[in-house]
């Protein structure tokens, strides 16, 4: 056998491992291009601004001619995830309809009536207020929850929640640690809507 025959074996191997590592490192640098070139796409696409109509077909669904929109303000409607479901929902400012006031306070309603500013947690039974009653001359806050991935417009989207005493100035959402809220100032003060998982509350914001 040569005397160089182990050295001339040293370099085929050399040769031959670093061959063996370029085939492996080529793909790896080339996948990894793709990955990256689509990191700058949106998560999700924002739903589209309701139009009039659509918000009009909302109120009609669920209140029939008990409500009508209140389009006297700047703002009528705002939109937001507000029962944390991932589902959009949307809050309209309403007025009773004409001679319906009976319709918007009866029992039988398919919609929550309470005033967000009333106490969440009461101990005594017995100091309870009595029940929310909407006047002539009430502004109201119809709040319409979304069902799944159609979100309000949902033709099945039906659990709605009515409030007294929740229509201010500044009106519009905001997204918090509890999620999306509707931020306004009522009297003069500037707080949150937000639900409590049971109920629509007020919280003043110092």
């Amino acid at each position: 056998m040569s005397k160089d025959f182990p050295i001339l074996l040293s370099i085929i191997l050399v040769l031959t491992t670093a061959c063996h590592r370029a085939r492996i490192e080529t793909p790896t640098t080339s996948a990894a291009a793709p990955a990256h070139s689509t990191s700058s796409e949106p998560a999700s696409k924002p739903e589209p601004r309701p139009t009039d109509a659509e918000v009009r077909e909302a109120i009609i669904r669920n209140y029939e001619d008990a409500a009508v929109i209140d389009n006297s303000r700047p703002t009528s409607f705002v939109v937001g995830d507000f029962n944390g479901d991932n589902s959009e929902d949307i809050a309209i400012v309403v007025k009773p309809g004409k001679g319906k006031l009976s319709k918007l306070n009866s029992e039988y309603a398919n919609w929550i009536l309470e005033d967000p500013r009333e106490p969440v947690h009461i101990k005594d039974l017995k100091s309870r207020p009595a029940p929310v009653t909407v006047t002539s001359k009430d502004s109201l806050l119809a709040v319409i929850h979304g069902v799944k991935s159609e979100g309000w417009r949902s033709a099945i989207a039906k659990q709605t929640y009515l409030l007294k005493n929740a229509v201010g100035e500044s009106f519009e959402k905001q997204t918090s640690r509890r999620g999306d809220v509707i931020r306004e100032k009522l009297d003069g003060a500037e707080g949150v809507i937000y639900f409590t998982g049971a109920k629509y509350a007020w919280h003043p914001i110092i």
